[in-house]
């Protein structure tokens, strides 16, 4: 049967325009995704295609030698959008042409793309691990140059590298920079995208200067380009980067600092809050430019509040709760580093707020911002004067900026008062300032009440309109951001209103995202999958839904309720936990694939596809053997471990206790494909199951010697009995005690046998702050005796331990508002809060048909209150393992940090960013980025650890600098801690 005739067409059409592109860059590559074809024309090759397969799915037939090119482009097209492990791409790229994915030979189509690099010059894959392992999917994403996977992290990287004050001009400099900051990402195929220096370099050029030349065609770049600016976060990643490369001034002296604002109740102030300067967009790039805070967030010393830097930058407030006086220095950076550069510390202490006196009442008359010492005031202005009195501030005396006395009064202490000429009256949209500032974007309108007398913009520019309101006739104007003054034309100066224009702020959208992005349902089951919910306002107390939709299977649901927004849904976290806990029970398989659905109820809505995990190795249970590959017809034998011998070797036989069973192969993702089996007729529960393990002993060196493990056999020991897969409960607590008694053993190797024994000690279940708090209590007595009845059967003191943490919880959410805002009535509701959980022993115990004790009573005195919580306000920052962080500045950064809100991108930033290398010599720092990624990874998500590749070299530099092994362990055990991931007291 004969081709049709337009898809020839289409072929020799693309192989004209290839050719071209070649010839016009000798020695650089050209890509299929450049086919220059409108989205109506690849529909139409899309359809003729899908068409030519169903009628000849042989694609080394002749036929299909005459018009593959469309073939490739369309793989390349699926390549740009997948951001999937591997073997779902077959799947997607069958979806997209309609067809079953049995008929789409992944061997012919790499042909295919072969004979298009011979013919045609079209790019050829790299040489990492994973395009070695995936080599057919690697000549489709190949082809598509950039795909999004790597678009969002390269324009966060070119800000991180703009800010530094690298300049694009320098290729060099720019890609090393980049490099540096990709080096150890959570997505290794960005660091292997920015091995191509070509490719990466011409990007990174045209997305900076969007006007420059180069090789790429410049439809492709403006493609690239406006995927870039499709997500929230990745648009003003690159916007700010293009801004501070187009205007760089490094200029801060005309920066104001922020002011105290506070909430009145009548003559008492309630609260009080930093409200921050309105500076215009330019200036705002650079303060952030120059602070370089990890997440751009500002934090307060006063409470755990935060806010985005830019928000605070355009007049946003930052709260500080109920404190009783101005504190000195309020502000602090939001990573919680102490340590800085002197250009950041001093422009945090520029936008530090003065001490203040004098407030100027605001139009709601509930709110007063400080007004600085020698600023003008005018005569419309409501002056308070705020001092401390008593236990708290209260308003001092009332003035009014139009009677003499009170201006007097303002005159002595330095505020001028501005004369009684009349000045126009303005109307705009108003930003959170001090003053008369308003959005850029939105018109003014200016309004003379006194004569007719025309009004100029800056002493000249005439209105661009009038507006009728209410009889009034306003002038309109539309000025640029800055300094402006309107008033009558041919008056002097001082009958001129001056006001600002400001860049309104990027205001973050309400939006809902997943960690990993291309998250699986492995990442779910193992719970790495993390939910991030956004919303520009801190809404509280909203309801969430998560629906997981399989085939064939009814769709689970959970629902629970979030304290506030923006929140982060990880680990133990009951959402998560139960629908881990349904999943389990089904018995679901990680080669699935599901939907993701999570709802915020009133808000927003979002849909995730969680893709099945890779395959690369299956096990025949019954011969015990496996096969590779994905032709599947590679044979294996097996490796075999039990608990007895930790360390897989080439055992035949499996063992009578429980076994791991390994494909024997040093391939890509042969350590994470183990199975836990066990001989069921010859363990059962409740014999054998007690029995100590010992770690293997080990030689702290790289490789194995004089027949003991290494770091490399240890660790991959672990990795394999972490990751392997039980085939039931009693198998799964085998292997997790054979996995903490590896991990035991790692740590031993890394950190050193005194930190293992110091955490041997912890108590990880109270490390939460409701369990901190509780703990902390108990010490000091606070908890029984004195009133208190005893509590004598071990499970009505379990059943009484969770109840006074809960109700502690209920009372002290958060240690440093109630820190902030104490005093004794807290200490009395605290009291109350382990009177109730008493009553609700009693109430239980009542339920169980037992004797119960009387209704109980007690009363502690409230300085001891105050001392429990200061004292369990430290307990989970493992202040244990400080002795053993070097140096200090170190432990200062790891121990402050917020590892609540953070992605383990985040904590690798962190740590490279307080690293001190134990080589200190001219060259490469012997830790780097990758190193510190591989040793978290080791703790956190061994199978993102495994699925990059190279982890053993990675890891090995870990043994000679102990210092850093231990800072990286303590962030892996704050992370946890953080979200639940060690054994967690019920708070219901």
């Amino acid at each position: 049967m004969p081709v049709p005739l337009d898809l020839k067409d289409y072929h020799q059409a693309l192989g004209d325009h290839f050719r071209q592109l070649a010839a016009g860059r000798p020695g650089l590559p050209v890509f299929a995704i450049e086919h220059g074809l409108e989205p109506p024309a690849l529909a139409v090759i899309r359809r003729e295609v899908s068409r030519q397969l169903e009628i000849d799915p042989d694609l080394g037939s002749v036929r299909w030698g005459v018009c593959y090119l469309p073939l490739v482009v369309l793989a390349s097209e699926v390549g740009y959008r997948y951001k999937g492990t591997g073997t779902d791409f077959w799947p997607l790229f069958a979806r997209d042409l309609n067809l079953d994915p049995r008929q789409i030979p992944a061997a012919q189509l790499s042909r295919l793309f072969e004979l298009s690099h011979r013919t045609y010059g079209l790019s050829r894959p790299g040489n990492s691990s994973w395009e070695r392992h995936f080599p057919h999917i690697a000549w489709p994403i190949g082809n598509a140059a950039v795909p999004l996977e790597v678009q969002g992290p390269l324009a966060h990287a070119l800000r991180a590298a703009v800010r530094a004050g690298v300049s694009y001009d320098n290729k060099d400099s720019l890609l090393d920079y980049v490099r540096n900051i990709a080096s150890g990402q959570s997505g290794r195929r960005f660091e292997n995208w920015l091995q191509r220096s070509d490719l990466s370099g011409e990007v990174m050029k045209r997305l900076l200067d969007p006007a420059a030349n180069g090789w790429l065609t410049e439809t492709f770049v403006r493609r690239v380009d406006t995927d870039v600016r499709r997500d929230v976060e990745s648009r003003r990643a690159i916007g700010e980067a293009r801004r501070l490369t187009t205007r760089r001034s490094g200029r801060h002296a005309d920066i104001t600092g922020s002011r105290f604002s506070v909430v009145l109740d009548g003559d008492l102030v309630t609260r009080i809050s930093v409200r921050g300067p309105s500076l215009t967009g330019d200036l705002r790039d650079q303060v952030i430019a120059t602070l370089r805070i990890q997440r751009d967030v500002l934090g307060t010393t006063t409470s755990r509040e935060t806010i985005p830097l830019r928000l605070f930058l355009a007049g946003g407030e930052l709260d500080l709760g109920l404190v009783a006086d101005w504190p000195e220095t309020p502000l602090r950076r939001g990573d919680g580093i102490t340590t800085t550069l002197p250009p950041a510390a001093h422009l945090l202490e520029t936008l530090q707020p003065e001490q203040a006196e004098f407030f100027r009442l605001e139009a709601d008359e509930r709110s007063a911002v400080a007004v600085p010492l020698g600023e003008q005031i005018t005569q419309d202005s409501t002056i308070l004067r705020i001092r401390r009195e008593g236990e708290g501030l209260s308003v001092i005396q009332k003035l009014d900026a139009s009677s003499a006395k009170d201006v007097e009064i303002l005159r002595k202490h330095g505020y001028p008062v501005r004369d009684g000429r009349m000045v126009p009256r303005l109307s705009g949209l108003p930003m959170s300032g001090t003053g008369r500032q308003f959005a850029t974007g939105f018109p003014i309108l200016a309004l003379m009440t006194v004569n007719e007398t025309a009004l100029v913009l800056d002493q000249g520019a005439v209105a661009l309109g009038h507006l009728k309101i209410d009889g009034c006739d306003w002038a309109v104007f539309e000025p640029e951001a800055g300094e402006h003054t309107i008033g009558p034309e041919d008056f002097d100066e001082a009958s001129h209103m001056s006001f600002q224009m400001v860049d309104p702020p990027d205001i973050e959208a309400a939006s809902i995202s997943i960690h990993p992005g291309n998250a699986t349902l492995t990442d779910l089951i193992e719970g790495m999958l993390e939910i991030r919910v956004r919303a520009p306002l801190p809404l509280e107390n909203l309801h969430v839904r998560l629906r997981l939709v399989m085939a064939g299977e009814p769709d689970i649901v959970t629902e629970g309720a979030v304290e506030r927004l923006p929140a982060h849904i990880a680990g133990r976290i009951p959402l998560l936990q139960d629908l881990k806990t349904s999943l389990a029970k089904r018995g679901a398989v990680p080669s699935t694939a599901a939907q993701l659905q999570v709802s915020v109820i009133g808000l927003l809505s979002a849909q995730f596809k969680l893709l099945p995990s890779p395959q690369p190795f299956l096990y025949d249970e019954r011969d015990r053997s496996w096969t590779a590959g994905e032709d599947r017809q590679t044979m294996l034998a097996s490796r075999l471990a039990t608990l007895s011998n930790l360390i897989p070797s080439k055992m035949t036989t499996a063992s009578a206790d429980c076994t791991l069973v390994l494909p024997d192969s040093d391939a890509w993702g042969a350590l994470g494909a183990g199975r836990i089996i066990r001989e069921r007729s010859t363990l059962r529960l409740g014999q054998g199951t007690h029995e100590p393990l010992s770690s293997p002993r080990t030689v702290r060196e790289v490789h194995s010697r004089d027949g003991f493990p290494g770091l490399n056999e240890a660790a991959g020991a672990f990795l394999a009995w972490r990751l392997a897969e039980p085939v039931d409960p009693l198998a799964q607590w085998q292997q997790r005690r054979g996995a903490d008694c590896l991990e035991a053993g790692l740590i031993g190797l890394l950190c050193g046998e005194a930190w293992r024994q110091t955490e041997d000690g912890l108590n990880l279940s109270v490390l939460s702050p409701a369990g901190a708090l509780r703990m902390s209590a108990q010490r000091l007595g606070l908890l029984s005796g004195g009133g208190l009845p005893p509590v004598v059967l071990p499970s009505d003191a379990d059943f009484l331990r969770r109840r006074i943490t809960f109700r502690l919880h209920q009372v002290v959410p958060d240690h440093e508002t109630a820190l902030a805002g104490w005093n004794e009535d807290l200490g009395g509701e605290l009291d109350l809060a382990v009177i109730e959980a008493y009553e609700d022993l009693r109430n239980h115990m009542l339920e169980e048909g037992h004797e119960a004790f009387e209704e109980p009573d007690m009363k502690r005195e409230a300085h001891t209150w105050l001392l429990a919580l200061e004292r369990a306000r430290e307990i989970p920052h493992l202040a244990m393992f400080q002795q053993y962080i070097l140096p200090q500045s170190r432990w200062e950064a790891l121990s402050a940090f917020p590892y609540e809100t953070t992605t383990e991108d985040d904590i690798v930033d962190l740590l490279d960013s307080c690293h001190v290398d134990a080589f200190r010599r001219p060259g490469p720092r012997w830790i780097g980025r990758p190193e510190l990624r591989a040793m978290l990874e080791l703790w956190i998500s061994p199978r993102a650890l495994l699925e990059g590749g190279e982890w053993q070299q990675y890891l090995a530099k870990g043994l000679s600098d102990m210092q850093t092994a231990r800072a990286v362990r303590y962030a892996a055990l704050r992370r946890k801690l953080s979200r639940l991931d060690f054994p967690e007291e019920s708070l219901a």
